[in-house]
């Protein structure tokens, strides 16, 4: 009882003086994101260039064999620039196998474009991206496969430095990151996007507990050991399998300098049907596979999510303190969206041309807010818990 009334009193003093509340707020808020900076030793712009330059290639007298699984599914208007990429790889022996289908002639692309030798299967209705992976895999003849998405443009780099670590010997599986295709980098919600993945990419261990499924790879006997695709994943593929090989002991190496450029989303549709996607993908598997720590830590930022989006639309319920609290937690926000901003200025990437454009990140951060809470309700949802 005495707890209650102690906070009672607290907050009532909250409301007599909640412009010191927010005051205090603000400034714990930049402190603690100066402290993450600080803290944080970053690449440089000239690093980031060098990691950027080009590399000779491996240069190995029996090159292991790389099969490179594709699926493909309503991707006309991207599978030519992806497949003119793997053509031009300079790896000696690298097969492709693709599994495509849709209505926009997907898969007659995929036959015209395909570099000679590549395994063509049609993708049926229905059946789904970790089905088709799971049928591409049963043609794959290299001892290395690499996964990658119909969107993606792959380059020798890219491709080699994610290969490195298995061709070496050091790992089993490994994977990179991503970048905006070249002719996006100047939008605002690519550039809003592309600032917390260069952060993310920053602040990364060595070894990490997902693949990016646009650009991994995993020596083929060490994911046939572990069941392959067979696994039921309507979304999040890459994150089942990641759940496969930690299960049964396998570590996950992670390539920062390996960025294969793909499609990010340039609409505010795409952006919040992705981000649910993901927030499903970690929430039900998390589920599945009693990770209790993610699943609450999900839970956690859609409840404080729908807070953030509850406390305008029922005017703080007349609170002033509850106003001041909103006010700190969102100068949080800021602060860490212009530390983001500012890293990726760091390393001479993620420029808009007008500063202007860089105010559109404010309402971006609001549709991250609503994705989250997209993504939980879809979760619980049975209709569109698994939907793609």
């Amino acid at each position: 009882m005495s707890v209650i009334v102690a906070l009672r009193v607290l907050w009532l003093w909250g409301e007599s003086h909640a412009g010191w509340v927010l005051a205090v707020g603000i400034c714990l808020a930049a402190l603690l994101n100066l402290y993450l900076w600080q803290r944080r030793q970053l690449p440089t712009n000239s690093s980031y260039s060098h990691q950027e330059s080009q590399l000779p290639p491996l240069m190995l007298q029996s090159p292991p064999g790389v099969s490179i699984l594709l699926p493909a599914w309503d991707e006309a208007e991207s599978i030519q620039d992806c497949l003119q990429a793997i053509r031009n790889l300079r790896y000696p022996d690298v097969q492709l196998v693709i599994c495509a289908g849709g209505t926009d002639g997907t898969l007659e692309l995929a036959r015209r474009g395909a570099p000679s030798g590549t395994v063509i299967l049609e993708q049926r209705p229905g059946e789904g991206k970790q089905r088709a992976l799971q049928r591409c895999l049963e043609h794959a003849a290299g001892s290395i496969v690499f996964l990658t998405d119909a969107d993606c443009v792959l380059d020798d780099e890219t491709f080699e430095r994610t290969l490195k670590p298995i061709i070496r010997g050091e790992e089993v599986a490994a994977t990179g990151t991503r970048q905006p295709l070249d002719r996006q980098k100047s939008h605002p919600l690519v550039a809003f996007q592309w600032s917390h993945h260069l952060w993310m990419q920053a602040v990364a261990p060595m070894y990490v507990d997902t693949l990016d499924g646009v650009n991994a790879a995993v020596r083929r006997d060490v994911l046939e050991r572990v069941g392959g695709f067979s696994v039921p994943a309507p979304i999040g593929t890459d994150y089942a399998l990641s759940r496969q090989l930690q299960d049964a002991g396998y570590r996950i190496r992670f390539v920062p300098e390996s960025r294969v450029r793909t499609a990010y989303c340039t609409t505010v549709g795409e952006y919040l049907r992705q981000r649910s996607r993901w927030f499903r993908n970690r929430f039900l598997h998390g589920l599945r596979h009693w990770r209790w720590r993610e699943v609450i830590g999900h839970l956690w930022a859609a409840l404080t999510s729908l807070g953030m989006l509850a406390v305008p639309l029922v005017g703080g319920l007349g609170s002033r303190v509850l106003w001041a609290l909103w006010g700190a937690a969102l100068s949080h926000l800021a602060f860490s969206q212009a530390r983001f901003t500012r890293a990726a200025h760091a390393w001479g990437v993620a420029r808009l041309s007008h500063w202007w454009q860089y105010g559109l990140f404010l309402p971006y951060i609001v549709i991250g807010w609503a994705a989250n809470v997209w993504g939980l309700v879809e979760s619980l949802v049975p209709g569109r818990r698994w939907r793609w």
